[in-house]
């Protein structure tokens, strides 16, 4: 509870200020790094402060980030956060409205490239897929649950076409991660976090472009099995414990 109550009580407080301030020498220099920079040293104390270790497999699968969509399992709050610290890439990602409407967080995120989506509006929600693969074909990376929400049970979720399509029109090579660890420590429904640790697994990426769009159910179900098998595999380990 107390680990809990020092990041409740540093997060919010951190996102302002360096917000605030990390915003407009963004806009100053022309590039988004600095906000990057500040948003990992925010998660690294998170982290550190709700005694979270996190450890990372296969990170020299990754090579050059550029024109690459980052798959992951999504079962908690804790699971883009840590994907942002552990992989140490300055990814972009296509997010629901509602994350938009904090005044200055908006703006940082508008500029760090991170595209707003409204699932609703079919037409707003076409040309965010448009602007997202124009973005990978100029070498941006993005980061996608395909699950679309948390998982409830931790089970591994049937995957939406959404990310794959963008991928595959881009050109893209997707890399698969499994993240195994992230919903013991915080789980779905509550916003407690027990100390542990989290192991990401950057898994052998899939070059999106050698499918065509009539096979993107191959490639949905070649990406969705690399994750479930290692999350299988990871499976006997204990909650919380080391790889």
């Amino acid at each position: 509870m107390i680990r809990a109550l020092l990041v409740a009580l540093f997060l919010p407080a951190y996102t302002i200020v360096a917000s605030l301030l990390g915003y407009p020498l963004a806009r100053l220099v022309g590039s988004p790094a600095l906000l990057y920079a500040l948003g990992r040293f925010g998660i690294r104390v998170a982290l550190f402060l709700a005694g979270t270790k996190v450890v990372v497999e296969g990170r020299e699968r990754l090579g050059d980030p550029r024109n690459t969509v980052i798959v992951a399992n999504h079962v908690s709050h804790l699971d883009a956060p840590v994907v942002l610290q552990a992989l140490g890439i300055d990814f972009k990602a296509v997010a629901k409205k509602e994350v938009f409407h904090f005044p200055v967080f908006n703006s940082v995120l508008r500029f760090a490239g991170f595209i707003e989506v409204d699932r609703a509006d079919r037409t707003q929600a076409t040309r965010a897929i448009a602007r997202a693969v124009d973005a990978l074909k100029r070498g941006s990376c993005f980061l996608i649950f395909p699950e679309g929400t948390r998982s409830r049970t931790g089970e591994l979720g049937p995957f939406k076409k959404g990310g794959f399509v963008v991928a595959m029109e881009a050109g893209s090579r997707i890399m698969p991660v499994a993240l195994q660890g992230t919903r013991e420590l915080m789980p779905r429904g509550g916003f407690r976090i027990r100390p542990g640790t989290v192991c990401v697994q950057v898994l052998d990426g899939v070059m999106a472009g050698s499918y065509s769009y009539d096979d993107r159910d191959s490639l949905i179900a070649e990406v969705r099995a690399r994750i479930a098998a290692a999350l299988s595999a990871d499976g006997a380990r204990p909650a919380g414990a080391a790889p």
